[in-house]
């Protein structure tokens, strides 16, 4: 319960954060209308689904809150708790994010704020613990692995069909005596084989 009163805080801090950013912020672009059916259908279709069968789901928060652990009075009170954490939240965002903003300005360029601003545009460091868990290794045993022995074998008929190619581009040029000569050869091993066997 209170990891969700937390990340319902959270979401409308950072979901209202980027609304002020995005419509009361400076214009960094200029966003032009949207026209057309690929436009309007999968807004219509996101309307129909939101209004329409959200409002057939009754009642809408069944099994959603722990109805047997507060009972019906504890249930409310935890709805009303709830919305008032949103709305907190947004009160908050709207103070950072809205006007000016000096008081995340100076924030974001204390210590502490640059500090928390690298780590946070760095993926909390997960995408450095990814690189040397997973893709360093991985290198590793590809380097270790490129001059493998078994992979060479695979390679071998590949560098026999090669020769073999450079062999019948030599033999069939349409010289009628390089056909007589290979016939004549050819016959030559056979009847040697035959002598030997």
């Amino acid at each position: 319960m209170v990891a969700g009163l937390v990340g319902a805080f959270l979401t409308s801090i950072y979901t209202f954060r980027m609304i002020f950013i995005v419509f009361h912020g400076e214009e960094k672009i200029h966003a032009h209308a949207g026209k057309g059916i690929t436009h309007h259908l999968p807004l219509i279709v996101l309307l129909v689904l939101s209004t329409f069968v959200g409002a057939l789901i009754t009642p809408p928060l069944a099994g959603v809150l722990p109805a047997g652990e507060f009972g019906e009075g504890g249930k409310v009170a935890l709805e009303i708790t709830s919305g008032v954490v949103a709305i907190v939240g947004i009160l908050i965002a709207a103070a950072l994010w809205l006007g000016d903003r000096q008081r995340v300005t100076r924030v974001a360029n204390s210590a502490p704020g640059r500090f928390f601003g690298t780590w946070w545009f760095a993926a909390w460091g997960f995408d450095w613990l990814y690189d040397k868990v997973f893709v360093k290794p991985y290198l590793g045993i590809a380097w270790l692995l490129q001059r493998d022995p078994l992979n060479a074998l695979m390679n071998l008929p590949a560098l026999i069909s090669r020769i073999a190619n450079k062999g019948l581009v030599v033999s069939e040029n349409g010289y009628l005596r390089w056909y007589v000569a290979s016939m004549s050869v050819g016959a030559v091993v056979v009847l040697a084989l035959m002598l030997v066997i």
